[in-house]
C-alpha cells in the first residue's frame, strides 16, 4: 500500500543495457577484458558497447598500442565537442557471484588528457536504479603516462542484478585500455563462486514468462509460472511484480501463479487520467481472468492487492475461491492507519508535485489514491463466502486493531499477525509468510 518515501557520474543514472554472456566459464572469454575479441566489420571490442556514441571521440579496438596481446581498447578525442565532454566504454555482467566486494583492475596508457581518464564500477538493481557507483574520477589522471595498473573497488549491496564496467576519456587527449581483470573478493571472477540466489530472469521482467491483456484503458502486463490451481498475486501501491521475489517460486511449486502489475504500475499500462479505485482494479482483474478463461481463482494480495482482493471477493465471488491479504485496510482513515503516515502520503504527493515528468504524475495519481480509498464497511465483509486469511505484521503500518476488526467480520476467516514483523512481511521473514500462505490454500 505505501512506498517508502561529475558530469561523468550523471550518464550512469539512465544507463540502462543488456545483459551479456554469462555462460562461459573463463571470464576474458565471457566478458572480453583483454579485449582480443573483434568480430568482422565492428570497431569495438565484442562485449563493449559505446556510451552516447562516444560524439567528437573515437571509440575502437586497436594493434598500434596494447600492453600484452594483440590489441587494446582505444579512446581518443577528434572532433570538437563542449568542454565537459567524454568518451565511454561500457561493459556490463551479471550479478550472479557470491561475495561482499569487486574490483575492477585495468592497465591505462594516455597521452596529452588535459582532464582525466578513469575506470568505474556501478552497480544496478533489477530496476536499474543505482545501488552502487565507484570511480577513479576524482582523483584527476590526467597529462601523459605509459602503461600502469589502476584500480576501483566497490561493495556489492543486497539486490544487485547488473554490474556495469567503464573506461572514460574526459576532455582532449588519448586513451588505451588493455588486460582489465574483475576480482570478487579477492579472487578472480572466473574461480569466484556462484550466488545460488540470483536470477538471470528476475520476476517482473522474465520475457519468457510473459504475456499482455489489452483492456480498452490500459495493457496488464503479467507473468506465469507452475502448473495447477491458478493463484492470482496482486502487489501494492507503486510496487510490480517484482515485489514477490520471494514468493514466486515458492508458490509455483504448487499452483499456476498469474502475477500481474497493476494499471500503470510495472509494466503495465494506463490511458486515462482520472483518479484511481480498488474497484477499477477489481474490474481490471476481472477482465484478466476472462481473457484467460479462468472461472475460479485463488488470490494473494498484498497491501493495495489486499484491498483489491477483498473488493474482487465482494463484487465477483464466483471468480475467488481462497483470498490471502496482507496488510490490508478498509479505509483510509487514522482507524485504519496512523496519522503520521497519512502525512507522510501528502509529503510524498508534493514532492511529486514538484516533477514534470510521467512517472511523477502516475505516483500523485497512486498516493491520492492511499488518501481517498478504499471504502469497504464490515456489512460488505460479512457477504464474503470466500475462505480468507488475514494477515499482518506485528510492526504493521495499518493498526492490528483495524486488522483484528476486519478478520472478526469475515464469517470464514483465519487471523494471522507476524510477530516482529512490519508492513513487508513477505520480504522480511519470506519461509514464514510462504508456509502460512500455503497452509491457508493447501486446506
Amino acid at each position: 500500500m505505501f512506498k517508502c518515501i561529475l558530469t561523468i557520474t550523471a550518464f550512469f543514472i539512465s544507463l540502462s543495457l543488456l545483459a551479456q554472456n554469462n555462460g562461459a566459464l573463463s571470464a576474458e572469454t565471457a566478458y572480453n577484458l583483454n579485449f582480443e575479441n573483434v568480430s568482422l566489420n565492428n570497431p569495438l571490442p565484442d562485449k563493449w558497447v559505446k556510451f552516447n556514441s562516444c560524439r567528437g571521440y573515437k571509440c575502437e579496438s586497436t594493434t598500434d598500442e596494447k600492453h600484452s596481446g594483440n590489441r587494446s581498447l582505444l579512446i581518443e578525442q577528434t572532433g570538437d565537442t563542449v568542454s565537459n565532454a567524454y568518451g565511454s566504454i561500457d561493459n556490463v555482467i551479471p550479478a550472479k557471484y557470491k561475495g561482499k566486494e569487486i574490483e575492477l583492475r585495468a592497465y591505462l596508457k594516455f597521452k596529452a588528457v588535459t582532464q582525466f581518464v578513469a575506470i568505474m564500477i556501478r552497480i544496478d538493481d533489477v530496476n536499474n536504479q543505482l545501488l552502487q557507483l565507484k570511480s577513479l574520477q576524482q582523483q584527476r589522471i590526467n597529462g601523459t603516462s605509459d602503461w600502469a595498473l589502476y584500480s576501483v573497488k566497490a561493495i556489492i549491496p543486497a539486490g544487485a542484478q547488473k554490474i556495469y564496467l567503464a573506461a572514460i576519456l574526459s576532455g582532449p587527449g588519448k586513451l588505451w585500455v588493455d588486460d582489465a581483470q574483475v576480482l570478487i573478493d579477492g579472487r578472480d571472477i572466473s574461480r569466484a563462486p556462484l550466488n545460488p540466489d540470483y536470477n538471470p530472469h528476475p520476476y517482473g521482467h522474465n520475457r519468457e514468462a510473459s504475456d499482455r491483456v489489452k483492456l480498452k484503458t490500459a495493457s496488464l502486463y503479467y507473468e506465469t509460472y507452475g502448473t495447477g490451481e491458478p493463484l492470482l498475486l496482486l502487489h501494492g501501491n507503486s510496487q510490480s511484480i517484482y515485489a514477490f521475489t520471494h514468493q514466486i517460486g515458492e508458490l509455483a511449486k504448487k499452483y499456476k501463479v498469474i502475477a500481474v502489475d497493476t494499471r500503470g504500475q510495472g509494466k503495465s499500462t494506463d490511458d486515462t487520467n482520472g483518479p484511481l479505485s480498488y474497484d477499477l482494479f477489481a474490474d481490471d482483474m476481472k477482465q484478466l481472468l476472462d481473457s484467460l478463461h479462468i472461472k475460479k481463482t485463488n488470490i494473494l494480495g498484498w497491501s493495495d492487492g489486499g484491498n483489491t482482493g477483498l473488493i474482487m471477493a465482494i463484487k465477483y465471488p464466483a471468480y475467488v475461491d481462497k483470498l490471502a491479504i496482507m496488510g490490508a485496510n478498509l479505509s483510509p482513515s487514522t482507524d485504519a492507519v496512523p496519522d503520521s503516515v497519512l502525512r507522510r502520503i501528502k509529503d510524498g504527493i508534493a514532492g511529486f508535485k514538484k516533477q514534470n515528468d510521467a512517472h511523477a504524475r502516475m505516483e500523485v495519481r497512486l498516493f491520492t489514491m492511499l488518501l481517498n480509498e478504499p471504502h469497504i464497511t464490515f456489512s460488505n465483509l460479512k457477504r464474503i463466502t470466500s475462505p480468507v486469511l488475514v494477515m499482518a505484521g506485528e510492526h504493521d503500518i495499518i493498526l492490528e486493531k483495524h486488522t483484528r476488526a476486519i478478520a472478526a467480520a469475515i464469517p470464514a476467516s483465519k487471523l494471522v499477525i507476524f510477530k516482529g514483523a512490519s508492513h513487508y512481511a513477505p520480504v522480511e521473514i519470506p519461509t514464514e509468510f510462504n508456509e502460512t500462505v500455503l497452509t491457508f490454500l493447501n486446506q
